[in-house]
């Protein structure tokens, strides 16, 4: 620490400098406290408005894409060695595209394998940030500390919009419009924005902690209004970034969520009441907050639907039939929605319990094609939290006595709820016209099949897979048959053909025929070996006190196996196989018909890891593959 005084001719002029990280503090006059205030707003709209610079990098490499794609589109032949060839431009091209892939496989990889910390382009696109942001906290600060300390948090504060938009759920956000990704797509980046900004927080917290040390003005400042909502924010920011860590999310989801929402809201107004120079930054916050509540209820839709857990599974089914002029026959396959915890009793839900149904969320892929069934099929397994809840309440509603509309069917009467969903969502509106590629490849693992089948089925509506265009291979790796019959359903035993097929179409969905078959994996064993297993445990697979699972019964693991000898019926639309499949033969089997491959999956990582070392190899050789692993985070 360094005590300068200087004179000025007759006229003594004291300057204190307490020297400190290199810079000092002194006092200033009403035009460089100006001229400080200039710096600092300029330099904070530098630090937000810089982000369109990444969505123009967006627009760039969509009009590149477009350029190469249009250049090779009747590039012939489609065998593994026209990449041998480099004459003229198509060789160019060639050569310009590979590259392009290469180095997007390269990035999409983990920065460090097998510890879930994220992947190089995600590590790159921060790095590349965060030294960005430091720049302009200390371009033409000069010597200046405060200066530096306030252009700290003046960036910081800049970056909350941004991050406030990329946790816009609803897709009517620009982010998502300007990058074609959808809000699960984003997630990375929301969170990696949100720990630099807490990162310019703390370090603005720790200089000006720093600053009332060496000043002597702890004692004093620490009771100002301004610095105790400053603290109050930190310990927000703090409070959202810890409940957001991968182990907590994994242990109780519901816990991060409703935090995470609650404390963002806190926030707002803890920023506003901190200092009157970043409240244009919580205007748009707030901006941001009523778009994103505005968008999010034009998707709220009412619907009449049945609910039933699948015999001999865990698995929930929701069936929602579509009156002819829904809009939701015009949804993509592949799309998801959220769905709202249903009201399942005959009197009017409370305030509170309508809180509850809108609030209690979760996922569920639109497992049917709505255009052609006419009806929304959503089926997710049973774990904990909300999707133990519809569970149960289809075990209860299934009871009777709760005084619910009842819809008879041949298997029994299946209560009729009102259903609340929310969407649709999803990035699979961005999928490519498939028709460009020699092979796709389909893989699922459980109830990924979800988000695979549908997407199956609409390609096999516009290429028929036994004709010398795309050829189309679809694998679907499950523990136990049963958890195929939503796809599925055990045929009859019927002979006829005819009725057969009508049978097909009145289930909308799930009989496809002769060579447009899924492989299907078993991985867990059936039929009498299954019988001898359930016997000597009586339970099946689930501990009972396991939170989350629901045990299976001796009576249910008899109605499994009753499930799993109809499955084990011949019937169109599924080729059975035992075991897990190998990736490296599927892989290097369906990509060695052609050089330009789409791969699209969505299942438990273990698989699609196994799948993406298996067709990265081919990447290396020059094969133009389109990839897209379909995963939630929210």
């Amino acid at each position: 620490m360094d005590f300068l005084r200087r004179h000025e001719g007759h006229n003594e002029v004291k300057t204190d400098r307490y020297w400190a990280f290199g810079y000092y503090f002194e006092t200033l006059d009403k035009k460089q406290k100006h001229q400080r205030r200039e710096y600092l707003e300029w330099y904070g709209f530098v630090a937000q408005w810089s982000v369109l610079a990444i969505f123009a990098a967006f627009q760039i490499s969509f009009f590149l894409a477009w350029l190469v794609k249009s250049g090779l589109k009747y590039d012939p032949p489609k065998s593994p060695s026209f990449n041998k060839r480099s004459d003229g431009r198509l060789g160019w091209l060639r050569s310009l595209r590979n590259t392009g892939n290469r180095l997007l496989w390269w990035m999409r990889k983990d920065m460090i394998p097998g510890w879930n910390w994220g992947t190089r382009s995600e590590w790159i696109g921060a790095s590349a940030w965060t030294v960005w942001l430091l720049y302009l906290c200390v371009a033409h600060t000069g010597k200046d500390y405060l200066h530096l300390t306030k252009r700290i948090g003046q960036v910081g504060a800049s970056q909350i919009p941004v991050h406030y938009l990329l946790a816009m759920r609803a897709p009517y956000s620009p982010v998502q419009w300007l990058t074609r990704l959808s809000h699960e797509q984003l997630k990375a980046s929301h969170e990696i924005l949100g720990r630099i900004t807490y990162f310019l927080f703390v370090l603005h917290g720790i200089f000006y902690f720093n600053f009332f040390i060496l000043s002597g003005l702890l004692a004093k400042r620490i009771k100002s209004w301004d610095v105790i909502w400053g603290i109050i924010s930190i310990v927000l920011f703090s409070a959202i970034g810890t409940t957001a860590l991968g182990f907590i999310r994994r242990r109780n989801y519901r816990i991060f969520y409703i935090s995470h929402i609650a404390v963002a809201n806190l926030i707002i107004p803890a920023l506003y009441l901190h200092v009157s120079h970043i409240r244009i930054y919580v205007y748009e916050i707030v901006l941001v907050e009523a778009l994103h509540i505005i968008f999010r209820t034009l998707r709220f839709k009412r619907y009449q639907g049945t609910i039933k857990v699948l015999p001999g599974t865990n698995l929930v089914q929701i069936r929602i039939p579509l009156p002819s002029m829904s809009s939701a026959l015009k949804w993509k396959p592949g799309q998801h929605v959220y769905l709202s915890r249903p009201w399942g009793k005959a009197k009017a839900p409370t305030f509170y319990d309508q809180w509850l149904m809108i609030n209690k969320t979760n996922p569920f892929t639109v497992a049917s094609i709505p255009v052609k069934d006419k009806e929304l099929l959503l089926v997710a397994r049973t774990l904990n939290g909300n999707t133990k809840y519809l569970a149960d309440l289809a075990r209860t509603l299934a009871q009777g006595g709760s005084g619910i509309q009842m819809l008879p069917t041949a298997g029994g009467d299946i209560p009729i709820l009102p259903i609340v969903l929310e969407g649709p969502y999803g990035a699979s509106a961005h999928l490519p016209d498939f028709s460009d590629y020699d092979n796709v490849l389909l893989v699922a693992g459980g109830v990924g099949a979800t988000f695979i089948i549908p997407i199956y089925r609409s390609i096999l509506e516009t290429h028929d897979p036994t004709s010398a265009g795309t050829h189309i291979r679809c694998i679907w790796a499950v523990q136990k048959l049963a958890d195929t019959q939503w796809a599925f359903p055990a045929s009859s035993s019927r002979d006829d053909e005819h009725e057969e097929d009508a049978g097909a179409e009145a289930n909308g969905h799930g009989l496809l025929q002769g060579p447009r078959n899924v492989e299907v994996y078993v991985t867990r064993p059936s039929g009498p070996s299954l019988h001898a297993d359930a016997s000597a445990s009586g339970v099946f697979a689930i501990d009972p006190e396991d939170e989350g699972g629901d045990a299976i019964e001796m009576q249910e693991n008899e109605q499994l196996l009753g499930t799993e000898e109809q499955m084990e019926k011949p019937r169109k639309g599924v080729v059975v196989k035992y075991g897990r499949p190998k990736m490296s033969d599927v892989v290097d089997e369906v990509f060695g018909k052609g050089t330009r491959t789409a791969v699209i999956c969505c299942g438990p990582k273990r698989l699609t890891e196994d799948l993406k070392r298996n067709v990265e190899v081919w990447v290396k050789k020059g094969n133009d593959v389109f990839w897209f692993d379909e995963t939630f985070g929210w």
